[in-house]
């Protein structure tokens, strides 16, 4: 829980961080992380629905981290990591988000906590398709 905590401060103050970005990058940043705490008792779910939604997410995670590495940056160097104004901060804000989002991806299977992995994959989808 702690490190949700953590995760949704880390999510606010980069957040607050925006500049005219590709759209892509763009879209991640303003990415509403689903936060789906468990109910009481959730229904029973098969652990292989869970399972493919965990990977599901998991997948187009890995798919959206890999494509900003490879499209903004190839070219980056230290110094642009560290400049404040950078083109390239954006970019990692939105990788940030990006681990975010698979830690609680990650907490949601441990949890099975099938509404927010589903949560997940629904505001994935929008991103994946553009």
């Amino acid at each position: 829980m702690k490190r949700l905590s953590l995760a949704l401060l880390s999510l606010i103050v980069l957040t607050a961080c925006s500049t005219s970005q590709p759209d892509k990058v763009e879209k991640i940043n303003r990415l509403h992380i689903p936060l789906v705490l468990p109910g009481e008792k959730p229904p029973a779910v098969e652990p292989s629905h869970i399972a493919s939604l965990y990977r599901q997410n998991q997948q187009q995670i890995n798919q959206l981290t890999s494509s900003l590495k490879e499209h903004y940056l190839q070219n980056a160097t230290a110094k642009d990591i560290f400049t404040e104004d950078s083109p390239v901060q954006p970019v990692y804000a939105s990788l940030t988000k990006l681990e975010q989002l698979d830690m609680i991806n990650q907490q949601y299977l441990k949890d099975k906590n099938e509404a927010g992995l589903q949560n997940i994959h629904i505001a994935l989808k929008p991103l994946a398709a553009g």
